[in-house]
Order: structure tokens, then sequence, then C-alpha cells
């Protein structure tokens, strides 16, 4: 039979023209009897019309590819351009799945965020299909970003296939409503990574829902997840301000309110000022909580009241009149240098508070305006020859001399030192550290000091101390972590440690034991107190 190329490609253009598709039928039927330029021809005139009328007919001509003359490949390309230029024609598509290896349809609608093809996808995910496609499909949901698949990607959350899990965290953030927060959000407390993948896609968002959750998450008592969390709210910065000044007035929950009051001091906005004032202005009973408030005014940008500061050194805890003190350094002007020097005129127990405190702080430049006086000459001079850390001596030794003021009687003569018995203390917090380093050293012990966990751990497999002091909450490594790192080393016979803690949590107490600490001491505690502790690990008893 002759084909008349013209008059074949009329009648499929008139077919096409009124959609008549039994005549289409019988005309397609002998496109294999037709030679490759007609065959181009009759592909030509089908995609010049983009419909779902002429793409049916294109459809079938890739099925049938391998009987025409023409490659595969131009039938795809055309196909693909009609589909990218009317997406709703897909649904043509659907109905043959043995193309899906030739046209990929789930790259294909999650490319073009294709919203009608949802309702064929889920299809496809609660069918019989592989793993490589529940993936894609996964991956195409989220794209697409419909709030109808919340429900059904949120079921992979709890799948044992962590690449479907993380999968279905990444859909969940790229859909971003509110349901898809608190799908995720009901997803935490029972995988550490899979919560820190979620903790960041709130730290993404950023949204009002988003940055709720975040702050609930400094409830956790989970020290790991709790760090890494402060870490992303410290990130985001002032958007996370409002809720962490409501934060503070949660008395009843000391720990959220210290980390709260930590970040605050990190993000470093003078809009919390107020709040933290006011806060110090209620006198919480807790002394965690005082200390938190005063280290973060040390570290916020105080342009008015900072005779609040001067309160913090009638404090009964040492801790907390170290962090007034630090703060006053920062802030330090005459009105509080007066205040100062009528706190310690009177010479008596709460003057060599003060001053301890002023010392102990470092306050480099307290010191130097107020060293001419002699009430507080006579005091730090007491304080610097009776009770300080050598190191601390030297250093004040050094700022008299080199300021040109008048010696210090007896600062430059040494003690004369028997060998001390070795503490190892592991903080994230130097205001901490500095006050160990005295009270330990004043009551017999020698130190070595540790912001970073990580660094105190190589350091102490190398060099074993005596006994290791360690906070809980710190950064990369948890004190119970770090114990479980040295653990593989030391027995608890051979190396006592001692878990330092504001967390009253039995659960998190109980997980710092299996680790392998040998006790607890609860913060605030004295220097008696620390020295009792110690005492039940160490031969040696040093005189108070």
């Amino acid at each position: 039979m002759t084909i008349d190329q013209q008059d074949y490609l009329n009648e499929i253009k008139a077919n096409i023209t009124s959609e008549d598709r039994i005549k289409a039928d019988i005309i397609m039927s002998h496109i294999f009897e037709c030679d490759i330029e007609l065959q181009r021809a009759i592909l030509e005139v089908l995609s010049d019309t983009n419909s779902a009328f002429t793409i049916s007919y294109i459809l079938q001509m890739l099925e049938t590819a391998r009987q025409l003359k023409i490659d595969e490949s131009e039938i795809i390309f055309k196909l693909q351009n009609m589909l990218i230029e009317a997406p709703d024609n897909i649904s043509q598509l659907y109905f043959y799945p043995d193309l899906w290896n030739k046209i990929d349809i789930i790259d294909l609608v999650s490319e073009l965020q294709h919203v009608p093809s949802v309702p064929f996808l889920i299809e496809l995910l609660n069918g019989d299909i592989n793993l490589e496609k529940t993936e894609k499909i996964i991956v195409a949901l989220g794209r697409i970003g419909s709030p109808e698949t919340v429900n059904t990607i949120s079921e992979y959350l709890y799948q044992e296939n962590r690449i479907l899990q993380f999968l279905a965290i990444n859909a969940l953030q790229d859909i971003g409503t509110s349901e898809a927060v608190y799908a995720l959000a009901q997803r935490l407390g029972s995988d550490n990574q899979l919560d820190e993948r979620i903790i960041d896609v709130f730290a993404k968002l950023q949204d009002e829902i988003s940055l709720e959750q975040l702050n609930n998450l400094l409830k956790r008592t989970d020290p790991h997840i709790k760090n890494y969390v402060k870490t992303r709210i410290i990130n985001i910065g002032q958007k996370t301000i409002p809720l962490l000044l409501n934060n503070i007035h949660d008395f009843d929950n000391a720990e959220f309110v210290i980390h709260s009051l930590n970040i605050l001091s990190k993000i470093g906005d003078e809009s919390s000022v107020n709040a933290i004032r006011q806060l110090l202005y209620n006198q919480p009973e807790n002394a965690n909580i005082r200390f938190a408030a005063y280290e973060a005014l040390g570290m916020l940008p105080l342009a008015k009241g900072v005779y609040i500061l001067s309160n913090g050194l009638m404090d009964a805890d040492d801790m907390v009149r170290n962090a007034a003190a630090k703060a006053i350094e920062r802030n330090n002007n005459s009105l509080l240098r007066s205040g100062i020097r009528n706190l310690i005129k009177n010479k008596d127990q709460n003057a060599q508070r003060i001053t301890a405190a002023f010392i102990n702080a470092e306050a480099d430049s307290v010191f130097t305006h107020l060293i001419e006086d002699d009430i507080f000459r006579e005091l730090a001079q007491n304080y610097l020859n009776e009770h300080a850390h050598p190191d601390i001596k030297k250093h004040f030794c050094a700022i008299v001399k080199s300021s040109g003021k008048t010696p210090i009687a007896d600062l430059d003569s040494p003690k004369e030192e028997v060998k001390r018995l070795h503490i190892a203390v592991v903080d994230d917090s130097l205001m901490l550290l500095k006050i160990y380093k005295n009270n330990l050293y004043d009551i017999g012990y020698e130190t070595s000091l540790f912001e970073f966990p990580e660094q105190a751990l190589e350091n102490i497999i190398k060099n074993k101390p005596d006994l290791v002091i360690t906070d809980l909450n710190m950064p990369v490594l948890t004190g119970a972590e770090l114990t479980a790192k040295l653990r593989e080393k030391y027995s608890r016979e051979e190396l006592p440690v001692i878990l330092a803690t504001t967390q009253n949590d039995q659960s998190e107490t109980e997980k710092a034991f299996a680790a392998g600490i040998n006790d607890v001491i609860y913060k605030p505690f004295t220097k008696e107190q620390l020295a009792e502790k110690i005492n039940l690990f160490l031969a040696v008893t040093p005189a108070l």
C-alpha cells in the first residue's frame, strides 16, 4: 500500500482538530508502514498541538517504538517537552506503567511540583514497590509540598530504615506547614540522631511553631540534645529572645531558666537586660539561677541600672558573688566602686568575701582602682597571701607592679609547698573553672582545668590525675559521655569521677552512674561540701 504523505498528514491534522478518535485510530494504525521521514513528520504534527488527545497517540508511539523506524529518544524528547508545557496531561502517563522506565514519572511530577499527581504517588507508595522507588516518591512528595501528604510521609519517620526516616524528615521540612512541624515534634525523644535532624529542621524553618518546639526542647533532660538545641537557638539569635525572656520566670524549672539565661548571654542583645534585672529584683531562691543571671548581665551591654550588680556581692553563695564581681568588672565605673568601698568598710566577713570575689573573678580593673584604698589593700593582701592560688597571686602582683602602685607586702614571698594531689576539672564555664581552681587549691589540691571536654579526655588519658570533677551539660561530650570514655582505660578505683550538675533529674543521674561516675555533687555547693565529697575517694584529707 502506497501512502500519500501529505494526505496522511492532513488527515491526522483534521482528526486532531475534531478529536475524532475513531478516525485517528484508523490512520495511526498504518504508522508502521510509513518511512522514517513520515513517522518523524507524524510526531511533529502530533506535538504541534499539546493536548491529552495528541499525547495519547505519542504515548502509543513510544509504547510501540521498537516497531517504528525513528529512534525512541526523539519521541521521549517531544513527549517530555509537551508534559512540561502542559503538566495536567501527565495523568495520561499514569496508564502506561511500562513506559515509566523511559520517562520517569516520579521525577517528572517532582520537578514540576505537580499537585494533582499527589494521589497517584500515594497510591504507588502504598503498592508493591521497591526501596528505590519508595525513596524517590518521598522526595517527590516533599518537593510538591502538599499538606495532604503529611500523614503519609510521617509514617516513614517510624520505619526501621534510616534512609527513609531521613528522607521523611527532609520532606516534612519542605512542606513546612504547622502540621508537618507537629508531626516532626511527635517523633522526638527516642533517637538522638533523628532528634538532631529534626532540630535542624526547626532551626531552618524558624517559623513561630518551630521556634516554640526548639524552646520546649530546652526542658529535655538529655544533656546532649539540650546542648544541641542551645547551639541552634544561639545561632538563630534575636528571633528567639521573646520566648527566652518568658522562660526565665519559670522558677519551678530551674534548669530551664538557667539554660535560657545562658543563651540570652550568648546572643548578647541589650533587649534582654531589663527582664534579667527584674529577675534579680525578685530574688529567686535558687543560687544557680542567680549565678546565671549575674553571669548573663556580665556579658550583656548595660546602658543603665548597673547598681543591681552590687547586690550580688552580698549573696550568700560564693559562685554568685564571683559572677557579680565579674559583671562589675565589665561595667566598672566610679559609682560601682563607691558602692564597693561602702560594702567593705567594716572589714567584716562580708568584706572578706567581696574582696575574694573580685580576686577570684580576676577583676583587674576594679582591683587596680581599689588597691590604694587602705581597707581593700589590707583585705586583698590577706586573701592573696592566705588563700589564693599561686597563679592568681602572681597575676595581681604583676598588676600592682606594672601600675606603679605600692607593692603589697609579702606578696612575692612564696609559701613552702608540699606535693599536692592532682584533680582535673572539666566545665564549659570559665567562671566556674576559676572558682574550682581557687577553692581546690585552698583546700589542698592542685588542678588542671579544661573548658573543652574533648581536650580533657586527651589529657587525662595521657596524664592520669588523682580525681576528675566534670560538669554534666557540655557541648561535644557530656560529663556522662566523657566518663564513659575514661572508663575504657581507668576503673572507678583507679580514677574516681565526681559529676557536678544543677540537674536534679533521677534518670540522668542513673545514666551517669551507668557511664561510670563515682558520685554526684549538686550545684550550688560550698568549698566545705566540695572537700567533703572529694575526701570520700582520696586517701589524704587536706585541712581547710
